[in-house]
Order: structure tokens, then sequence, then C-alpha cells
């Protein structure tokens, strides 16, 4: 074969590569049953080698022929396509069913995968590519990835994601006015030049977008209207940089630049609107509009070193600035009826805002060697955010009663700006112990100070007198936090480790607010490899936390426990199964109000939430023959929900006890070795228990075939 025929070969593998990578349509990333590796499959490194030893094989050898794949001049390439169709079958709540699962009947392209390899490390184009392609054709989302490297020359990667959203929430949740229908797409592509060399570049360009539909909603004359909305929003992220190493120290600097632009469009239903809350009062919706169209942009630079200082101080810096601005415009008009009797009511509203968002952050890390077993670490963080912006508004109001002219034209007018402003310090000491392989541990403290500023001044003015009124509101809070975390790790054989770690004090994760939580975090977790092929993991987590704000008084506490086993006698057979248990409880005050004016009831409870899970999983994979493999997953998950203890009469409880069945399974026959025949079976079921109406029963059959070549 020449040179010009091999080089024209492999262009046509590339581009039938990057058209599947970059065109292909939807796919569906979910683990299951079709995801599971067979027993063929398990052999692909086995074959790659053999492919490779009969590539570099001396006259008159006779090596073992691969069971698949083929040499192409330089290049060892193995490839497969798994083309199928799915039936699906949906009874009960078909909404629930897709915001849960979204998968759908048709034809799909299961899986796409092209490896193509230099024999002697070195190729013409490239010294290796992967290409591959997960559940293209319609179902809930998609995964596309295409690697090309040709060493101290370039690497290039690529990934493209698709989403479809279907949400519908059910009369249990936002009371079913809030659904969405999104198409997403997301897309990185990143060219790394000079890759082994002591001076290395970076360039890559990301997109995301979406559009579809989505329905919010808007409160008008004491009630909740349902509205129609479409969106459309896209980013584009341009990123450049340069890694450099010199004299055992690493350097590092990037710049991103991102455009974003967002496009929504609202309307009302086509008919008048009676509203949610109560459909026979007087309030209803004829018309609304409302554009609120979103510009932004923003620049952020980072850098970084790392390096030691002698042989015994090591030293990591990083540092990023973040610059953005937006700007937004928000128009709506609407027209209806009030509560009033016979009155309508007409009303525009505009507004102009522009915000800006600088950000600076800072790691620094320093450890020192005291000694082979002991280790002195010190991280320090210091970050810093602000939200500095302006905005406008103005609202005209204009009632009309029956016949009667319209009356006066209401007018507010609102100018402000505003400034939120965040600054914390982080700093964590800790010695750090190491006796080999068999103990390892660790103890320090973190402190943290965070202080927060809240500046702003608000002017409304209102018809017909317009006379201003003043509302400035500024605050300034700081406050610490301690922490003590420790742990240590033992293997007391080589067949067995043992993990501990605690984390303990007050922390204040909260954006703005000031409440420092008291906390306690452990974690036990264990490992026994009892036999080569037989391997048993346990963990406990615990996670307590408290809000001592009197008014609050917030707890939350979380209880997990994890237990698996692993069987893998020989290439036959694989078992892979678990026992997960998670319980949460969180609870808070309540401070709300009942009726109006001399009838207003003020209402003092606690709110009480529960999540009380156990599931069960089991995976696993049988030989029955040479050629026919059954492979089977199996899910249950069982919510309890909350318990029957007694609560206040103005106590809410909330808790979702359910349980969902997603039983899987997948025979595969493999005719030869370049073709296998799969189908599988998979069952959904859901069941709420206190209601009933988002019940469904699924069942999704797919048929395929695997092509090896």
């Amino acid at each position: 074969m020449t040179n010009q025929r091999i080089v024209f070969r492999l262009i046509r593998s590339c581009a039938g590569a990057i058209v599947f990578v970059l065109f292909v349509a939807t796919a569906y990333a979910q683990s299951s049953v079709e995801k599971s590796e067979t027993t063929q499959q398990t052999k692909k490194q086995e074959d790659e080698l053999a492919l490779a030893r009969a590539a570099v094989a001396k006259p008159g050898e006779k090596p073992d022929k691969p069971e698949t794949g083929r040499i192409i001049g330089r290049y060892s390439v193995q490839s497969s396509l798994e083309v199928g169709y799915r039936f699906e079958n949906t009874r009960g709540n078909r909404d629930s069913f897709l915001s849960q699962v979204n998968v759908r009947d048709g034809l799909r392209v299961l899986e796409y995968s092209l490896d193509s390899r230099a024999i002697d490390g070195r190729g013409m184009l490239y010294d290796s590519l992967r290409s591959e392609v997960n559940n293209a054709g319609g179902d809930q989302s998609q995964n596309f990835s295409l690697r090309m490297e040709k060493a101290r020359a370039y690497r290039f990667d690529s990934h493209v994601r698709r989403f479809n959203y279907f949400r519908t929430p059910g009369p249990n949740f936002a009371r079913d006015i809030r659904n969405s229908d999104l198409r997403q797409q997301i897309a990185d592509y990143n060219l790394r030049l000079f890759p082994q060399r002591a001076v290395r570049f970076n360039l890559g360009y990301g997109r995301s977008s979406a559009k579809g539909r989505y329905s919010p909603d808007i409160s008008l004359s004491n009630d909740f209207f349902q509205l129609l909305g479409t969106t459309r929003w896209e980013s584009n992220d341009y990123r450049i940089g340069m890694d450099a190493t010199y004299g055992g120290w690493n350097f590092s600097a990037s710049a991103l630049h991102r455009r974003f632009k967002d496009d929504p469009s609202v309307v009302s239903k086509s008919f008048v609107d009676p509203g949610f809350l109560n459909p026979t009062d007087l309030a209803t919706l004829t018309s609304l509009s409302r554009l609120v169209p979103i510009r932004s942009h923003a620049t952020v630079v980072s850098g970084s070193l790392q390096g030691n200082i002698g042989d015994r101080v090591h030293v990591v810096v990083r540092g990023l600035h973040d610059e953005e601005f937006s700007r937004g415009i928000y128009t709506q008009s609407y027209l209806g009826n009030t509560t009033t009797a016979n009155q309508r009511s007409t009303q525009t509203f505009d507004a102009d805002s522009a915000t800006k968002r600088p950000s600076d952050l800072v790691d620094a890390a320093i450890s020192f060697d005291l000694n082979e077993h002991f280790t002195l670490n010190n991280s320090f963080r210091y970050s810093s955010f602000r939200i500095q912006g302006d905005m406008r508004t103005n609202q005209t109001t204009v009632n009309q009663t029956g016949t009667n002219p319209p009356g006066t034209p209401s007018i507010s007018r609102t100018f402000g700006d505003r400034l939120t402003g965040l600054t914390s310090f982080w700093n964590t000491l800790d010695l750090g112990m190491n006796f080999g392989k068999k103990f390892s541990a660790n103890l320090g403290w973190r402190a943290m100070q965070r202080e927060v500023e809240l500046l702003g001044i608000v002017t409304t003015t209102n018809s017909p007198a317009f006379t201003p009124s003043l509302r400035s509101k500024d605050e300034a809070e700081s406050i610490d936090t301690h922490a003590f975390v420790g742990g240590f790790r033992v293997r007391p054989t080589n067949r067995t480790s043992f993990i501990f770690d605690v984390e303990h004090g007050t922390n204040n994760n909260a954006f703005i607010r000031i409440n420092p939580l008291e906390f306690t975090r452990l974690r036990v977790r264990t490992q026994i490899q009892a036999t080569d092929q037989l391997s048993f993991v346990g963990a406990f987590t615990s996670i307590d936390r408290v809000n001592p704000t009197p008014q609050v008084q917030n707890e939350a506490d979380t209880r997990t426990y994890t237990a698996s086993v692993d069987w893998n006698p020989h290439a036959r057979v694989w078992v892979n199964a678990g026992y997960d248990h998670q319980n949460l409880f969180t609870t808070a005050n309540l401070r709300y109000f009942l009726g109006s004016g001399a009838s207003r009831v003020e209402v003092l409870g606690r709110l009480l939430a529960y999540g009380r899970m156990n599931s069960v999983f089991t995976n696993a994979r049988f030989a029955l023959t040479n050629r026919l493999d059954f492979l089977m997953v199996y899910y249950y998950i069982k919510d309890l929900g909350a318990p029957s203890a007694t609560t206040g009469t103005s106590d809410t409880v909330l808790a979702l006890p359910l349980r969902r069945h997603n039983p899987e399974a997948r025979l595969s026959y493999r005719f030869n070795n370049h073709f296998t025949g799969n189908v599988s079976y998979r069952h959904f079921s859901y069941n709420e228990r206190d209601l009933s109406v988002l019940d469904y029963r699924s069942n999704i059959t797919t048929v395929s075939a695997r092509i090896n070549f």
C-alpha cells in the first residue's frame, strides 16, 4: 500500500470520527445494563496487544491473529458500531416518566468507537486517535468525544454533550404551573501545543446554548397566573494560556473571555385566565407580554506557580481575577380585571439595570518536611467578591370601572444603586504523619474570617405629587469561625485498610447572611480484599449542623451507611452488589401570618423535613457459554418518609415517601468476532405513597447489533 493511499484512508477515518463527534444528534448517558461490558469487551486490551505484536512480527514468524482490528500502514486500528431500536411503553403519568427518565421510541446509535495508534509510537499525522459516541438519536443526554495527539507537537481534545430537559413538576410542587422542555448543548475544544516541552501553549473554545419552552408564573391581584414562554441563551468562551517548567518550578498563566446573551419571551395564555389560587374570584388575566433580554461579558485571568525550596519546603501559589459586566432590560405590559367588581386594569412596566461583578481569589500552600515521618502544612485562601449595580423602574397603571372613563394613571418610579461585598480569609494548619503503607494521620486547625458589606440607596417617586421617598440601609458585619480537622488511615495487612477522619467546629458558607453553623462531620471507611477475587467495602458518614440563632434554631442531621461486595472469580462471572441507607432530618422555626386587617393572626411553628431512604443495587455478568452473556442490573429505592412522631398543630412536615423499582437485563450473543446481537429490557416503576397521581410503569426494550471491525 502506498503512502498516499495510507494517508487518504487515515484522513477518511478521522473525518468520519469528527463527523460523529460534531454532528450526530442526541444520546442517552444514564448508566444502565446497556453499557455493561460483555466478556468479549473485557478482552479488548488483549486484542490490542495481539494486534501490536502482529504488526511488528519478524519475517517468517506466524503470530496469532487478533480477533478484531486491522493494520493500516503504520497504524493499528480498532473500531466498533452498535445500532439499535428502542420500544417504549408507559402506563400511568407519562409526564412524570418523561421528567425523570425521558426515554422514547426510535432508532439509536448506541455506541461508536474508533481507536487508532501508531505501531512504533510515531505516526505521520498523529500518534494516537480515540473517538467515542454514546447513545445518539433522541434520548435524554449524549456524549461525543475525540482525542488526537502527536508527541512533542500537539494534543487535541473535544467533548460535546447534549441534554434534553423535560420537567413537569406535578401537583405536589410549584402547583404544576412551572414546567419546561429545553434542549441544551455544551461543547469544549482544547488544543495543547508542544505538550512534552518545557514551554507549552493552550488554546480553547467552549460554547453552551439552550432553547425551548418554559412556563413561569406571575402574581397579580392576589392570585397566580401561568404564562407561556420560550428562551434561547448562549455563551461563548475563548481561552488562551501557557505552561512552563524551569529549574524544577512549574509556571502557568491563562485568560478566558466569555460573552453571554439570553433572549426569553413570555406571553399569557391565549384565553382569559381566571387564576390558579381562586378561579372563582374577579381577578383575571386577559393578555400579557414580557421581554427580558440580557447581555453580559466577563474576563478571567489566572496564574500559578509550584515548586520546591531545597529538599524540604514545597510551595504552591495560585491567583485569579474575574471582571464581569451585565445589563438587563425588562419590558412588560398586561391587561386584566382586578379583584374589584367590574374593574379593568392596564399596566406597563419597564426597567433597566447594569451590574458589575469583580472578584479575586488567592490560594497559597506551603509544606515543610520536618523529617521522613512528619510534615507541617499550612494553606491560606483569600477571596473577595463585589456586586455593584444600579437600576431604574417605571410603572404606569390605569384602572377603569365599567363604562366609566379610564381613571388617572398611577405612576411609580424607582432609582437605586446597591453594593454587596464579601471578603473572606481561610487558614488551615495541620501536621501530617506518614509511617509507610501501614499508618498515616493528620491533625489540624482551620480558622476563617468573613466580612460582609451591604450598601444601598433606593429612591421611589409616586404620582401625582412625585414626592421622593428615600430608603437607605447600610450593614457591615464581621465574624470568625474555627474548626478542628483530623484523621488517620491504617493498613494492618496488605488486604485491609481502615480510614477515619473528623471535622468539628463552626463554619459560615452563606453568601451574605451571617449565620455561623456549629457542625460535626465524621467519616469511617473500611476495605477488605478477602481474596484476589473477592472484596468488601463499608462506609459510614455522619454530619450534624446547628444554627444557634434563637430566632431560627435550624438543625440538620445526616447519617449515611454504605456496604458493597465485589466478586470476580474468573472472566466468566462478575458480581457487584451493595446497600445504601440515608437518614436526613432538618428542622427550623417558622413564623407566618394568616388573615388580613384586624383578623390577622401570627402563627409560630416548625418546619420538619425527613428523608429516610434505603436502596439496594446489583450489577452482574454471567458468561452462559463462550458466545452468550447474560447481564443484569437491579436498583430498588424506598423512602419511608416521616416517622409517626407527634407534631404540633402549627408544624409543617415535608417528606416524600416513595418506592422506585428498576430491574434491567440483557442477553448478548457473539455470532463471530465481528458481529454481536443484543436484546435488553428495562423496567421503571415509580410509586408515591401520598400522591399516586404521579405513579407510572414503563417498559423499555432495545434490540441492537454491534459490529467490530
